[in-house]
């Protein structure tokens, strides 16, 4: 359902940001803006700013920022439209809804509350047969107590009990009135399709309610007790308007708070593994419920926390099995680490054996990057097998291929060369190798719509010049830019006008390449709508490992700078840089226009060759001609600023 842009508006104009998040942690005023230690991880020190007259939040330390809708979304997990009902409830605002397909949406809407109803039901019958039932005592508890599961472990994940009969379940349901067409919609009765008699799903099985976010019963896992053969171990629920298995996580509602603390996430295979860890005080443990690992549960973890550790028992067959999951992670641009328990053992199983203390102790000390996990997989093979060795490389530089910034990159070869005793370069070279194919590979046609080139193979020495045009010149000047900022963006010049004021005035219409540099600018905008003061030691001390070498890096007086590219010596323009920033700034973001500007056009000139009829040629041809006028322009102007140095 569609909610008005005049209500949106009018919850944000309502929204008191200082009051919502003081609800949440202690802020405190600091000048004309408010501070306090992070509510979504730990810290000793408060980074965790709010802008009041801007209506903004920040965390300069985990990264988390936004409007009060977002911080809403990030502290309850809720979706953007329950974010907002939850703040118009709050404000005492009616919202008004959009009338587009109303009575359909308004349909789906009384369905997902019937089904939710139904699977209530279903969790308090399974519960109440768990522990007020002879079978369910006799059957169900025993398992759950033989597994060495605490009462307060059983009732915070809800474990219950479904009777071994064929119509348990659903003779409760039709005392209670519910509707059997919603029982089976729910997946909690099956119908034979040749007799039309229908059964519950779950008989004869304990059960494991999974939930979503806001603690909603969901769907059901269920595990077998018995020893037959013809019946799979664990069941799970089909899915419904309820229930997505692809965008679902097992224990994530009980863990969502320890990972925002730990700032960390375990994901194990199963429900025991989970109860397990959270019993062994682990309590940032999810599991993927019984589906393999999919891009939706990452994007779930990410609302959480950017760090991801997979936990595998000793089998080394599952492992290998599942290490699709690494690059899905990688990609998603989470961090991602593994950590293998002895063999033989799951965390239930080691944590009865050596204690809930050593468990914890254990995965400290042997989680691993994923580069040292893959290497050490293949160790005992590669070592004697110059051919699996070279399968495991390829396998390493694959993963690191689908990591988009290029700093960690770097740090990643730097790590795998070292592993295999292999030649940084021809690694770094494969892997470029392996990101022009990707390059090359046409784009589905989801991403092409921003695109300037259609989707067609560009020759590999085009791509390889352009790819290597961006590494120098575009790269460069870009950091250029930023080591101007970072070293005199706090300095002042006409008036007391700050440097880092006219930096910003100059980048609007620019748009930067490189992720990394681009995030630093950000930062460095966000913190002066904070009201800080900008030096470098900032950022010298940064608590992001990678900027921070980056900063470091790219402000060293040893480094060779962009002005290789005006013929000038870095000793001269050094001497210039401190005598006049501002036009060694201008002379920069000059360059840097000019330099995006030739790409538009080559990137134009590449639609025209790349079709053999293109409707609208003789507007790409009119663009292409206005583009050159303005390259014109700024050739001159660069041409004169260059001349007062």
């Amino acid at each position: 359902m569609s909610i008005s842009r005049a209500s949106i508006e009018q919850i944000t104009l309502a929204a008191d940001l200082v009051g919502l998040i003081g609800e949440y942690t202690n802020l405190k005023k600091k000048g004309a803006n408010w501070e306090s230690c992070c509510p979504f991880h730990e810290e000793k020190s408060p980074s965790f700013k709010v802008n009041p007259a801007k209506g903004i939040y920040k965390c300069f330390g985990c990264g988390k920022g936004g409007d009060a809708i977002s911080f809403v979304m990030d502290i309850e997990s809720m979706g953007y439209v329950e974010a907002l009902r939850f703040l118009a409830k709050k404000y005492n605002i009616t919202l008004e809804e959009s009338a587009t397909d109303l009575k359909e949406e308004q349909n789906k809407q009384s369905e997902k509350e019937a089904l939710q109803i139904v699977m209530n039901f279903a969790q308090e019958f399974f519960k109440n047969n768990l522990t007020e039932t002879e079978e369910g005592k006799s059957i169900g508890l025993s398992y759950f107590k033989e597994r060495g599961l605490r009462s307060d472990i059983i009732e915070s994940f809800g474990l219950g009990y479904a009777l071994n009969e064929w119509d348990g379940l659903m003779k409760e349901a039709e005392k209670r009135k519910h509707n059997p067409d919603l029982l089976e919609k729910a997946g909690l009765i099956l119908k034979n399709e040749e007799t039309h008699k229908t059964y519950d799903r779950f008989r004869g099985r304990v059960t494991f309610p999974i939930l979503n976010v806001s603690g909603k019963v969901i769907a059901f896992g269920a595990r077998m007790l018995g020893n037959d053969k013809n019946q799979p171990k664990y069941i799970n629920s089909p899915e419904s308007l309820l229930y997505d298995k692809s965008s679902a996580l097992y224990g994530l509602y009980q863990a969502r708070q320890a990972i925002r603390v730990a700032d960390m996430c375990y994901l194990t295979e199963g429900y025991m593994d989970v109860i397990a860890m959270h019993q062994a005080g682990v309590g940032n443990t999810v599991a993927s419920s019984g589906t393999s690992l999919t891009e939706g549960q990452i994007k779930l973890v990410g609302r959480f926390t950017q760090n991801l550790t997979l936990l595998y028992d000793g089998d080394k067959a599952g492992i290998k099995a599942s290490l699709r999951g690494i690059d899905l992670i990688v990609a998603a641009g989470l961090n991602v680490r593994a950590v293998v328990l002895p063999d033989g053992h799951d965390p239930d199983s080691y944590a009865k054996a050596f204690g809930a203390s050593a468990l914890d102790e254990f995965l400290k000390s042997h989680t691993q990057d994923f580069i040292s996990f893959k290497a050490g997989l293949a160790a005992e093979e590669a070592a004697a097998d110059p051919f699996k060795k070279a399968e495991s490389i390829d396998s390493i530089l694959e993963t690191i291929s689908l990591v988009s910034d290029v700093i960690k990159r770097s740090v990643f070869i730097t790590e795998a060369s070292r592993l295999f005793k292999m030649s940084e370069e021809a690694m770094t070279e494969s892997l470029n190798t392996r990101i022009y194919e990707k390059l090359r590979k046409p784009k589905p046609r989801t991403e092409q719509f921003n695109s300037n080139v259609q989707a067609t193979e560009i020759p590999e020495t085009t791509l390889t010049r352009e790819f290597e045009e961006q590494k120098t010149i575009i790269y460069e000047l870009e950091k250029e830019i930023v080591r101007i900022l970072i070293l005199h963006g706090h300095k002042t010049i006409e008036d007391d006008y700050l440097i880092a004021n006219y930096v910003f005035e100059q980048l609007a219409e620019i748009q930067f390449k490189t992720d990394s540099l681009k995030k630093l600018v950000e930062e460095y905008s966000e913190r002066l709508d904070f009201g800080e003061e900008m030096k470098p030691e900032h950022f010298f001390h940064h608590s992001d490992e990678l900027l921070k070498r980056l900063v470091i890096d790219m402000c060293s007086p040893f480094q060779e700078k962009i002005m290789k590219y005006t013929e000038r010596s870095f000793e001269e323009y050094a001497d210039l840089d401190e005598q006049n920033v501002s036009k060694s700034l201008y002379s920069n973001i000059l360059q840097l226009k000019k330099q995006n500007l030739l790409k538009d056009i080559e990137a134009l000139k590449l639609k025209l060759d790349s079709e053999e009829n293109i409707d609208d040629e003789l507007l790409v041809l009119a663009e292409i001609h206005e583009k050159k006028k303005i390259e014109i322009e700024l050739s001159k102007e660069l041409g004169s600023v260059l001349n007062q140095f």
